[in-house]
């Protein structure tokens, strides 16, 4: 057969069947030209669900968004029934009203945290008349009792107060990107999640607010402040303890992808207060109006990992299709929120499929040419 006839019959075929067109295009995902896979290779398990959108999906992602209880009723009655007990390293001021020789000694200009009475490492304070009294695990009530009782052998109806002048056996620990990473101290004022951020400075402007990581006895969780501060799901809000370690981390990793048929591609850092569709499509200076498709804007979200019964991982991921051929599609796409690590892809136009395959037959079509020419010369 003539070369240029072969040529020609490959263009025909081409034509006919637009699958094997190269460039991206979601409609064929899976279409190559040739496989160079080896036998012996087991592509991983998928699971895709494609979910086109609409008012109506739009709705429930909302509806999703904001379904946390805007109180916390495990918070509050944390809180009312917080005592703070006594540890080691605390100073204690125990004061027996009209006896102030038991509180100061006489000539004593000294504050209260160091006239105080230092909890040693077995748990005890001593008080004169009282005696060694071990208070390691107490509220400064049950200690204000224990005195008493002491005292009421030598004291007619001793009246006794008990306060912590110091804390400093018990703290957490704020580290990541928030102004001033350091200690927060335990103390008799329940120290919740947003407390211990606040005094630290608070977050800062590359805090990655809806990832915080929260570590207690070697078990860690992740809390969103972006649902607390945004939608006042307190929720989010917890009791802290003493050892807890709360991580801020940075949003460098919380990107958007916008590829595709659009001005320009790129990876686009996450808002603080989040990024919608339109949002990052504008970013990328909108998308390319002479070559893309607009019945063809897709999400793809990675939605993790499964297993199945062989314990081989199944990944799960959902692909958003948008259509955006009208202005509604694009009011749509201002209510649609992305999340972080989301690819936007914008299709290209079957016009510009067809001249970017175009683009590379015509070089194959120019080196048959030449070869005829040669065989004809020949």
């Amino acid at each position: 057969m003539d070369v240029r006839k072969l040529a020609a019959c490959v263009l025909v075929a081409a034509t006919a069947g637009c699958t094997v067109v190269p460039g991206s295009n979601m409609n064929r995902m899976n279409s190559v030209w040739f496989d160079d896979t080896p036998e012996e290779y087991t592509p991983a398990e998928t699971d895709i669900q494609y979910i086109p959108i609409n008012a109506t999906v739009l709705a429930h992602l909302n509806q999703q968004a904001q379904k946390q209880p805007l109180s916390n009723a495990e918070l509050e009655a944390a809180i009312s029934s917080y005592h703070y007990k006594i540890g080691l390293g605390d100073i204690l001021t125990i004061t027996v009203w009209e006896h102030p020789e038991l509180t100061i000694p006489s000539g004593s200009f000294r504050g209260a945290e160091e006239s105080g009475n230092e909890v040693k490492a077995d748990g005890s304070v001593f008080y004169p008349y009282a005696g060694t009294l071990y208070v390691l695990g107490l509220t400064t009530s049950e200690v204000k009792d224990l005195v008493t009782e002491r005292l009421s052998s030598v004291i007619k109806r001793p009246q006794v107060d008990v306060r912590v002048a110091s804390f400093k056996s018990q703290r957490v620990y704020v580290s990541g990107a928030v102004k001033q990473p350091g200690i927060a101290p335990v103390t008799n004022v329940p120290l919740t999640l947003v407390d211990a951020i606040d005094q630290r400075g608070g977050l800062d402007e590359d805090a990655a607010w809806g990832d915080v990581r929260l570590t207690r006895n070697g078990h860690t969780r992740n809390i969103s402040l972006r649902s607390l501060y945004e939608q006042g799901a307190w929720s989010e809000n917890i009791l802290l303890q003493h050892g807890d370690q709360i991580h801020v981390p940075r949003n460098d990793a919380d990107k958007i992808f916008v590829l595709g048929e659009v001005n320009r591609p790129q990876g686009l850092p996450m808002s603080r207060t989040g990024t919608t569709l339109a949002e990052a499509l504008a970013s990328a200076n909108g998308i390319n109006e002479s070559k893309a498709d607009g019945r063809g804007i897709y999400v793809l979200r990675n939605t993790g990992i499964s297993r199945d019964e062989n314990n081989n991982p199944i990944y799960t991921a959902t692909i958003y299709h948008l259509n955006a051929a009208s202005a509604v599609g694009f009011m749509l796409a201002d209510k649609f929120a992305l999340t972080p690590r989301d690819i936007v892809y914008v299709s290209p136009a079957p016009i510009t499929r067809w001249n970017r395959f175009l683009s590379q037959l015509l070089p194959s079509i120019v080196a048959t040419d030449r070869i005829g020419d040669i065989q004809n010369n020949n």
